[in-house]
């Protein structure tokens, strides 16, 4: 009878000798990396406030979902324009490396494949000497879920102050865990990593950066629009991403009745195609009678949207926020179980907007829009 794999999830060895790990039980794994980490050893005494306060060099984990990315921007944007002469290296998903280089530069990205991250791996033994060669004084954790072999490659870096912004860490690969009282969103979560800088002598302010586009992007954009019969200055996008069928449907009949509605400006549904955002279905044939809709394949293009071209509606999804750092006001429809995303607090063009039920059970998705 086959042995059952005791190790989690994912596999840490993916060809033999290596193999042989997945087989290890929880605590058998965990002994392991910490042994082969140098973790044994303890971590030698700091004081916070005074290490926060000089020249860094910072390691930093994104989260896993490119949604979250987003939310985070403008806490990665705030340290890094208020720690102008620290360093700053990135740890993302490969396929969202092009992306993240476009905010904030190739040199500080490292994108890590999922598939060849793996115990013995070249890949996995080349990001170990990038990260370790790089010399990090401090790492912060962004994930809320983080892999056992990625908590190895973050103690393996030799940052002897490794932050965790969730409790989701087991010793010695975190030894400051940030756990605020109350549950928050995501972005108060994020947050908790900047008011570590409250114990220095340069305490950093969040701010909701906006990112610029290029004037070739702009005119792109209403060019699109245009062609599609809208004056930019007037119309409307609506805009969703990872919505179940119903609430997608629901959506749509909130785009036809807001074009239908007196005095209301031009609507436009957007699809985002395949590009560095996840791909959205096309729209259903039957709800886009007489409604222009329009696929973006660029992001850059996307950001052209946005920026000066048309007044914009968000929802739920990665396209809200992406909306939210161009410069544009951006309406956002929420459910309540949706609040993890609001993060209207930190970025006055934001307007949240929690939807009301309507007598027949459907929820008012127009309620309060502008």
């Amino acid at each position: 009878m086959a042995r059952r794999n005791l190790g989690r999830e994912p596999e840490i060895g993916k060809r033999w000798p290596y193999k042989a790990l997945n087989y290890l039980s929880s605590n058998q794994l965990w002994k392991f990396l910490t042994w082969k980490s140098g973790g044994q050893l303890g971590d030698p005494p700091f004081q916070l406030g005074k290490t926060l306060s000089g020249r860094l060099r910072l390691l930093i984990l994104l989260p896993d979902d490119f949604q979250e990315i987003l939310v985070a921007f403008p806490v990665i944007q705030s340290l890094i324009q208020g720690l102008t002469d620290s360093e700053f290296l990135l740890l993302t998903r490969q396929h969202l490396t092009g992306f993240l280089s476009a905010l904030f530069g190739p040199d500080r990205v490292l994108g890590v494949r999922s598939e060849d991250f793996r115990w013995g791996e070249p890949h996995f033994l080349e990001l170990i000497r990038t990260v370790a060669a790089f010399r990090p004084e401090l790492s912060i954790n962004l994930g809320a879920e983080t892999s056992p072999l990625m908590h190895f490659l973050i103690r393996s870096s030799g940052a002897p102050i490794r932050v965790q912004v969730s409790g989701e860490a087991p010793r010695p690969f975190a030894n400051i865990i940030l756990t605020p009282s109350d549950p928050p969103n995501h972005l108060r979560r994020f947050l908790q990593a900047v008011r570590l800088w409250d114990f220095s002598e340069r305490p950093i302010v969040p701010k909701w950066s906006r990112l610029g586009v290029s004037p070739e992007n702009i005119k792109g954009a209403a060019a699109r629009l245009t062609s599609k019969g809208l004056r930019p200055e007037s119309t409307r996008l609506f805009l969703w991403q990872g919505l179940s069928p119903i609430r997608e449907r629901d959506l749509f009949q909130a785009t036809v009745r807001e074009r239908s509605s007196q005095g209301a400006a031009q609507a436009l549904v957007v699809v985002n195609g395949a590009g560095p955002l996840w791909a959205s279905p096309p729209p259903p044939p039957d709800l886009l009678l007489g409604l222009p809709a329009l696929e973006v394949e660029s992001t850059g293009l996307l950001l052209g949207l946005f920026a000066q071209t048309a007044r914009s509606i968000g929802t739920h999804g990665p396209l809200l926020h992406l909306a939210g750092i161009a410069d544009t006001d951006v309406v956002g429809h929420f459910t309540e179980e949706d609040a993890v995303w609001d993060t209207s607090f930190l970025n006055p063009r934001l307007r949240v907007i929690y939807e009301k039920p309507l007598d027949n059970g459907q929820r008012d998705l127009t309620q309060g829009a502008p």
